[in-house]
């Protein structure tokens, strides 16, 4: 466009990108069990084995690095200290314990619902739209629910 914007969908290929960074991520910390505030989630980590699933998480949460332990997922950002952990609970379903100044689960099940709400689309269902000022991921159209992208 002659703002120097483009929109357009995704691709009906699964996508799978290198990480596009000068340097390595930081690296992660120690994976630290039974770490911060605790809640009930009505999200199950095993979705994350999802290609589309964990892509939709990685929107919500672009800086986390994501590690499986036993029967524990763990999200953490290093930039921030920020950390989640999933695990099964005792009485059905799943805990989440969450520490830092970044609620990374909390973005992670917010925007896993959204996705199912809009029927768990590929990634096709997906667009992009990109301006001087911001990167940003839709679902659905430009209108729809969206991620800004870090620039």
């Amino acid at each position: 466009m002659e703002d120097g914007s483009a929109t357009g969908r995704l691709l009906t290929d699964d996508l799978y990108f290198m990480t596009a960074r000068a340097h390595v991520p930081p690296p992660r910390p120690p994976l630290v069990k039974g770490i911060g505030d605790a809640r009930k989630t009505k999200v199950d980590p095993a979705i994350l084995e999802s290609g589309t699933a964990l892509w939709v998480a990685q929107l919500a949460a672009p800086q986390a690095q994501i590690a499986w332990g036993e029967n524990v997922t763990f999200l953490v950002d290093a930039g921030t200290g920020s950390r989640a952990e999933i695990r099964p609970d005792t009485a059905g379903g799943w805990t989440v314990l969450q520490h830092g100044p970044v609620r990374l689960w909390d973005a992670v099940e917010e925007a896993i619902g959204t996705w199912q709400a809009a029927g768990s689309p590929h990634q096709s269902g997906f667009g992009l739209t990109v301006t001087r000022e911001s990167q940003r991921v839709w679902l659905g159209d430009p209108d729809g629910p969206s991620w800004y992208l870090p620039a």
